[in-house]
């Protein structure tokens, strides 16, 4: 089990045969343009639940979103990601999730899942990605895509 956050799960993506894993913290040094670029060309955009998330309006159509866990607010990321036209997936094995403290809403003072850390089992994660990818290889414009980049590529070669 390891915590998003930890580069432990983002070595599991590195043993996935022919993904280009980058990881990417969209903060202020990072202009919006350069983020839109980066949304853009990601087939596969994985993130905790969070405004972050809305970065999936610019993914291009064949590609997916995956909300590693919603944190109770099922829908929001869901019905985004259903509007734009792109793939959403999210943790569905509540028994291999795990928080690993008590986090508190900052207003409230309560506990709230939102505000926890959380850990999750290796295998499930590394399982959750293959049907990803499995789905942005079949996707027939992602196909399309690739079949113009080996076409102009040929083209250039020539």
């Amino acid at each position: 089990m390891y915590d998003w956050g930890s580069s432990e799960l983002v070595r599991i993506l590195y043993t996935i045969p022919n993904v280009i894993v980058k990881r990417v913290n969209y903060d202020r040094n990072i202009s919006f343009l350069q983020q839109l670029e980066i949304t853009h060309n990601s087939d596969i955009f994985i993130g905790m639940h969070g405004s972050g998330l809305t970065h999936l309006l610019f993914l291009p159509n064949w590609a997916v979103v995956f909300e590693l866990y919603n944190c109770g607010d099922v829908n929001c990321y869901y019905d985004l990601s259903r509007l734009r036209g792109v793939k959403y997936f999210t943790w569905m094995k509540s028994d291999k999730i795990f928080p690993t403290d008590n986090g508190v809403h900052p207003q409230t003072g309560k506990p709230h899942k939102k505000f926890q850390n959380y850990r999750f089992d290796r295998d499930e994660f590394r399982r959750l990605v293959l049907m990803q990818v499995k789905y942005v290889q079949h996707h027939p414009e992602y196909n399309l895509r690739v079949w113009r980049n080996e076409r102009k590529k040929y083209s250039e070669e020539l």
